[in-house]
């Protein structure tokens, strides 16, 4: 085999090695430039930017990662106090190919978590649109003892609790109509913090307060007098 072959591979495999590492420095100069956006931003609006903050809402969020908790912005929005933060976990998968190797992948998943605080200690309960396997599910077994009894509000959404029986009365009529209004997102309560979870990463930081509105509304509606 001609010695220019070995050369180019040799140079191949240098470059592409030199394109991966200028692509990982590029990734964590853009990630450090973005985390400084967004504490420059909390500065200006008063509110608290804190790297690894000590929340354990890592408890309540896909992977249970004790350190999956980045960062945190906290301040106030319709006079109650909230944060917002960034959480993740990493997932590592085998596989194995015809001649009997194996490679190893991993998959990093990215969360923003919105937390407002309400009045009060509350225990465990979220609510969440039903997806097909869900209503599937109803269909055969039929309704848990967390249902209101309401078929519109039941055929569409599912209520996990840690004491059913408080249910009826968390759910009072106009929360029941806010929820089936398709506005509000899936929500958890737990003590005294309602949480939402999304899928992906903080972006233009000025939104944030905005986003906050539905989960303040929930806040109020939780807290309204029945």
């Amino acid at each position: 085999m001609d010695a220019s072959v070995f050369v180019v591979g040799g140079v191949c495999v240098a470059l592409a090695f030199t394109l991966m590492v200028v692509a990982v420095v590029v990734s964590r100069r853009r990630e450090r430039q973005r985390r400084e956006l967004l504490e420059v931003w909390a500065v200006r609006n008063r509110w608290q930017y804190v790297p690894r903050p000590p929340a354990d809402w890592w408890r309540r969020l896909p992977g249970r990662n004790p350190r999956g908790v980045s960062l945190a912005l906290s301040g106030t929005v319709g006079g109650r106090p909230v944060s917002v933060g960034e959480y993740s976990y990493t997932t590592t998968s085998t596989t194995s190919g015809a001649d009997g190797t194996t490679s190893t992948s991993s998959q990093t998943h990215h969360f923003v978590v919105w937390v407002v605080r309400v009045r009060g200690s509350w225990p465990a309960v979220s609510v969440h649109r039903r997806g097909a396997m869900s209503r599937f599910g109803r269909s055969l077994f039929g309704d848990r003892s967390t249902a209101l009894g309401y078929e519109p509000f039941d055929s569409a959404f599912r209520i996990s609790a840690e004491r059913p029986e408080m249910v009826r009365d968390l759910f009072g009529r106009d929360l029941v109509a806010e929820q089936l209004s398709g506005w509000l997102p899936d929500w958890s309560l737990f003590g005294d913090e309602l949480m939402v979870v999304q899928s992906g990463r903080l972006g233009e930081p000025d939104g944030i307060p905005a986003r906050f509105g539905p989960l303040v509304r929930v806040a109020d509606l939780i807290e309204a007098p029945r």
